[in-house]
């Protein structure tokens, strides 16, 4: 198949951005507004803008593989404005949502209260029938009830009832027996069943996840729909795909039905994103930090011998996501976060945000909110008439107006207000990002960090100054990392396949037949995904939740086919006593082992040609110099456009570099060089 274009976009709150990669590399970026009450809109445009300026031949333009990311369904189940969700679960389990796991989000506060259900208990409806821990019916599923159940939720006008029966991941039948009676008499209630969305055990989690799934369904559907027809109407014929929360990427029409895999694909793309421009850089399977500082967040990631780390254990919002997702952690500290002051007169940044719309007051739209991004353009780290994505210029006379009004109350300096705000947030990133890199169990100094999103490079050299990293790599598109990430994404996908016994008591037999119908679903999952697609090779990780008898906690252990092939559970056990004692520091070889889920993460890799910027001409410009105060010092900044940067030659802080869609800080004590990838490296001097 011959080599084509790679088109990325990425939707987030303020701009849409799109990356378009040629075969040889090539890298074009455009930013356009974001449309948040069209979703999908600012794509369609960012496309029409894409295409005059580029010009594509037709052929090109047809053959495009373009990769979408987008917080559409994140948003929705943050605003609580997804469908209107029933649940019909076992008779006897009518508290699930409201039970969840017994904890609350803070228990040395008296106010605390678990997050609110995505389901009303009024909506709730029971039915008699049981499945039996090991698969087998213990009482048959009771019609009537489920057409009772059905009928009160569809009079109720719910959009969607969730199906989540007991111990179904072991046995879907009651699950679906419950949507043929449905079916059968006749009524119109959609339904989502959890055997089919996720097949693992935890009746809390496992119904809630799919509660997430029906609750921003039709928004998905619809923001699908019109995405692919527009796209369509554009010459584009090749069908869209999504990237998923595990880093890859999807085909839109197969995740309509399932979009809960894909709530966290802005973030993820950027982590994806990161990996490979390290690569690029040859930084090759390296252990690094990322960041990522938009508007209205710093996300922190993890990345492992050149990979993403995947995790099954995050949450969204207020509820835990039992599907493979990059790990990605979120702090309030974006430059539309809000600088305020506590009843004490402490300092504050975040967690809210003043948003796309007004804005900080830096951006002139008549907001007199303080933000981050204001204190940056008062200490100087931005100018004013600077213009964000190229678009936004920022004006200086209402960032002061909005600090001074905290400074007045503290009897301060706007300077200091600002210097205070960017210490403050600096801090918070500090903390979380020794909190991340602690539950990973490694040592920051032993990592790199990759910096991106608007505000990342303005931030990453003060966060490594704090937690003791010495190399920062700066992408050449930082702002449009993550639609980078998402036109570059392998396809991939997570399958898992319920066992529930103890090592020892499945025969060589059942481990091999439970293996060969996991890598069935898996080569079915591949051929589907990538039959128009050029993909380099297709390969299937496996590995299982696994633990000790009696333990409340399960280690991942990767496994070799082999060992499954011939069902070795010797093999598979010493793999497990070594992969607890990695985690933990001790194994006990004589215990009994459970081998709780077998599960596969199936990679199409997609041809990636190193990354080479198009000349970002705006940012051409004579060096200057302007002060700045940070962290207490005054002192003069070299100013500089990144184009104009030559390969190799060292840029000695303190220094600015300035382009597009970012600005990068150099402080004191460090320099900076343009590698061949056109990556920019921040390096602690001696």
């Amino acid at each position: 198949m011959a080599a084509s274009c790679n088109l990325g976009t990425d939707v987030g709150g303020t701009f849409t951005d799109l990356a378009w990669c040629t075969p040889s590399g090539e890298l074009h970026c455009f930013k356009v507004p974001s449309t948040p009450s069209r979703p999908g809109q600012s794509i369609l445009e960012g496309v029409d803008e894409l295409f005059g300026a580029l010009t594509p031949d037709v052929a090109t333009w047809r053959n495009v593989h373009h990769t979408h990311s987008s917080t559409v369904a994140t948003n929705a189940l943050i605003e609580r404005r997804g469908a209107r969700i029933g649940l019909i679960t076992t008779a006897g389990f009518r508290d699930v949502f409201e039970l969840q796991r017994l904890a609350i989000p803070h228990p040395m506060r008296f106010d605390s209260r678990r997050p609110e259900p995505l389901v009303p208990r009024a909506l709730v409806r029971e039915v008699r029938g049981r499945i039996g821990p090991d698969g087998g019916e213990l009482e048959p599923l009771d019609e009537a009830d489920v057409v009772e159940a059905a009928r009160a939720l569809q009079d109720a006008g719910v959009d969607i009832a969730v199906v989540g029966l007991i111990h179904s991941y072991r046995n879907p039948a009651h699950e679906q027996q419950a949507r043929d009676i449905v079916a059968r008499h006749g009524l119109r209630l959609r339904l989502e069943l959890s055997s089919e969305i996720w097949p693992q055990a935890r009746e809390y989690e496992r119904s809630v996840l799919t509660a997430l799934n029906a609750s921003i369904r039709p928004i998905v559907e619809a923001y699908l729909d019109r995405l692919t027809a527009g796209l369509a109407e554009r010459g584009l014929a090749l069908p869209p795909r999504v990237a998923r929360s595990n880093g890859g990427a999807e085909l839109a029409t197969t995740l309509r039905g399932r979009p809960v895999v894909a709530l966290l694909s802005g973030p993820a793309a950027g982590v994806a994103g990161a990996a490979a421009t390290a690569e690029d850089a040859d930084w090759t399977a390296a252990d690094l930090m990322t960041l990522d500082v938009g508007g209205t967040s710093a996300d922190i990631g993890v990345i492992r011998a050149g990979r993403p780390v995947l995790s099954s254990e995050e949450q969204v919002g207020d509820f835990p996501v039992l599907v493979p997702t990059i790990a990605v952690s979120s702090i309030g500290a974006g430059g539309g976060s809000i600088i305020w002051l506590d009843p004490t007169g402490s300092l504050k940044v975040g967690p809210r945000s003043v948003g796309a719309d007004p804005g900080p007051a830096c951006y002139g739209t008549g907001s007199l909110i303080p933000a981050l991004t204001d204190a940056f353009l008062v200490a100087g780290l931005l100018e004013p008439g600077q213009r964000l994505g190229g678009k936004l210029a920022l004006r200086m006379a209402p960032a002061r107006a909005a600090l001074d009004a905290l400074a007045r109350q503290i009897g301060i300096g706007v300077e200091e207000v600002a210097d205070g705000a960017i210490r403050v947030a600096t801090a918070l990133m500090a903390a979380e990002a020794s909190r991340v890199l602690a539950r990973r169990g490694v040592d920051a100094p032993s990592f790199r960090m990759v910096a991106f999103g608007g505000a990342g490079p303005l931030m990453a050299a003060l966060l490594a100054d704090e937690i003791g990293i010495d190399a920062i790599l700066i992408p050449p598109v930082p702002g449009a990392l993550s639609a980078l990430g998402a036109a570059r994404a392998d396809i991939e996908g997570d399958l898992v396949q319920p066992v529930y016994r103890r090592l020892h008591d499945l025969s060589a037999d059942a481990l091999a037949q439970r293996f060969r119908a996991l890598a069935e679903q898996a080569q079915g999952w591949a051929a589907e995904q990538t039959a128009q697609l050029p993909v380099r090779a297709v390969r299937v990780e496996y590995a299982a939740d696994m633990r000790y008898e009696g333990q409340g906690y399960d280690v991942t252990v990767a496994f070799e086919t082999t060992w499954l092939e011939r069902g070795d559970a010797d093999a598979i056990a010493a793999a497990f006593h070594a992969a607890h004692r990695g985690v933990y520091g001790h194994a006990n070889e004589q215990a009994e082992v459970w081998l709780k889920e077998l599960r596969a993460h199936i990679v199409g890799e997609m041809p990636k040609a190193r990354v080479s910027a198009a000349p970002d001409d705006a940012a051409v410009r004579d060096a200057t110099t302007r002060p700045v105060r940070l962290f207490g010092r005054s002192f003069d900044a070299r100013v500089v456009g990144r184009a104009s940067l030559a390969d190799g030659r060292a840029l000695a802080g303190p220094a600015i570099v300035n382009q597009m869609d970012t600005t990068t800080l150099i402080p004191p004590g460090w320099s900076a060089r343009i590698v061949r990838s056109g990556a920019l490296v921040l390096e602690r001097t001696p």
